[in-house]
């Protein structure tokens, strides 16, 4: 097991209390979701059984937790996102297709509605969120809270949205806007605490408010400032249970590599002493950790689809810039086809045996989680 992962045990009690909340609620459904998401997700659990699932993916059970891109439009124009370096058209996906999509998955538990796109510029992005939690499936999201403003942050908390991460990459104005293209922090934080202030006037855990810094040259000697500044948004805010920051490399292409950096072991020390200091939890992504090979991957049963319906493995293979790539080598797409099929097809099968001879299938070319000398 991923030894990063067990570090979210030290979250039991914050765990527990979210259920409990549900089962004072009466909805033992969502209580029951909670305990399983814990259990064996990625995003947000230690992933237990990922293990089995290396070994033996032949017992792979159907997917229970999906990610879905919602749109493709932005208007922020981000130094990090491949967005920026686009050509691709951007496209929303409506309602219908995204009701299409997620009821191809009847026993879904969690639901990643992210992607390379701004989904609160979909129109129908509530709408989604609501079908999504009328299933009682666990809903996390990635935003920059640049368009959640008070109106947004009521309806999200009154939807009991599960856990937004903020993406928050730099504690100072002048860092952030060289980062985050198009808005401001003073904005940003704004909305936080309005989020925040939210959930303590209706006197609700939901939704839980984690946060997520990209690692670059720009930032990296300012990360024990934005432990400070978590803390500083968090403090006497009784129904944020626990404060987790996400610390994660910048996921590096052509264009962004120039920001690529690591993070001095001086940084670290000084971040751990802050987070202890200020009981914020601390994790480390995959992509500071050392690489992997292909045969330890398991991320695959946990497919990422594309606003298009393109099926790929995961979300990790995105963010390095090549859409024309991910479309030509998806396993099928979803708007035309139904995921039964493709997760019994000859293509997934021979997808999962290249992986386990230790080798990159196609569609993984551009993946950084893992040794890059072993591509198919």
């Amino acid at each position: 097991m991923d030894k990063r992962r067990l570090q979210l045990l030290k979250m039991i009690f914050s765990r527990m209390r979210y259920v409990w909340h549900f089962l004072l609620k009466g909805k033992f459904k969502m209580a029951y979701n909670h305990i399983w998401v814990g259990l064996f997700t990625r995003d947000s659990g230690i992933a237990l059984w990922d293990s089995m699932y290396r070994l033996f993916s032949f017992i792979r059970p159907y997917p229970e937790t999906i990610e879905i891109e919602v749109t493709t439009r932005c208007h922020l124009r981000c130094a990090i996102c491949e967005h920026t370096y686009w050509k691709e058209p951007a496209r929303d996906m409506s309602f219908e297709e995204f009701k299409k999509i997620i009821d191809q998955f009847p026993r879904l538990k969690w639901a990643g509605p992210s992607g390379i796109g701004s989904g609160f510029l979909n129109k129908d992005y509530l709408k989604m969120l609501e079908y999504l939690k009328k299933r009682s499936v666990f809903v996390e999201f990635f935003d920059s809270f640049d368009l959640i403003d008070k109106e947004t942050a009521e309806k999200l908390v009154d939807l009991e949205i599960d856990k937004i991460w903020v993406s928050l990459d730099d504690p100072t104005p002048d860092g952030y806007a060289r980062i985050r293209v198009g808005t401001n922090l003073e904005k940003i934080l704004n909305n936080i605490r309005v989020m925040l202030n939210t959930k303590e006037k209706k006197r609700s855990p939901f939704p839980e408010i984690w946060f997520q810094m990209i690692v670059t040259s720009i930032n990296v000697h300012k990360m024990p400032e934005y432990v400070e500044l978590v803390h500083d948004l968090t403090k006497d805010k009784k129904y944020n249970y626990a404060n987790l920051i996400f610390w994660t490399n910048i996921l590096s292409f052509k264009e962004v590599q120039g920001l690529s950096t690591g993070i001095p072991d001086e940084i670290r020390r000084e971040v751990l002493i802050r987070a202890r200091k200020h009981n914020i939890f601390i994790n480390w992504n995959e992509n500071i950790q050392p690489v992997n090979p292909p045969s330890c991957c398991a991320r695959w049963n946990e497919p990422f689809i594309l606003v298009t319906g393109h099926v790929q493995p995961c979300c990790i293979i995105n963010q390095a810039n090549q859409r024309d790539h991910q479309k030509l080598y998806s396993f099928g797409n979803l708007l035309e086809q139904d995921f039964h099929d493709i997760w019994r097809s000859e293509k997934l099968k021979g997808f999962l045996k290249t992986l386990k001879n230790n080798r990159f299938p196609i569609i993984c070319k551009y993946c950084r989680m893992y040794i890059p000398d072993k591509r198919d």
